[in-house]
């Protein structure tokens, strides 16, 4: 079962007790919400999943793992935007010769000519 779809389940349970309070609630047919749950929420219209998350208060991207990074990515990522033109040059050229180093490649050279690079970059 995905993330969504127990995320789903649980604040049901928890806000309205019962599947059949909660449809009433929403204004789903209650065969609807049963099918979603039981079959995960993937299989279900994309309008029909916006209205029970917004009823329960639940953002769906959050459960979502394309969307699911934790705080320190997040601040990163927000870090990164707020560089300038040469920040990011700098940050992009570092991150692939830390990824040749995590994959065992020889960057050695590499290394030399990207500081002299960046030292350029930043002048």
């Amino acid at each position: 079962m995905d993330l969504l779809t127990m995320a789903i389940k649980n604040e049901i349970r928890t806000q309205y007790k019962s599947v059949r309070k909660f449809s009433i609630a929403v204004g789903i047919p209650q065969s609807t919400i049963v099918s979603a749950l039981h079959n995960g929420i993937g299989g279900t219209s994309y309008s029909t999943v916006l209205k029970i998350c917004r009823k329960l208060n639940l953002n769906m991207y959050d459960f979502s793992p394309l969307f699911n990074t934790n705080y320190h990515g997040m601040s990163i990522m927000a870090a990164y935007s707020q560089l300038d033109e040469k920040g990011r040059y700098i940050i992009d050229a570092l991150f692939d010769l830390e990824l040749k180093r995590c994959k065992g490649v020889d960057y050695t050279a590499e290394i030399k000519e990207t500081i002299a690079e960046a030292e350029k970059a930043a002048e």
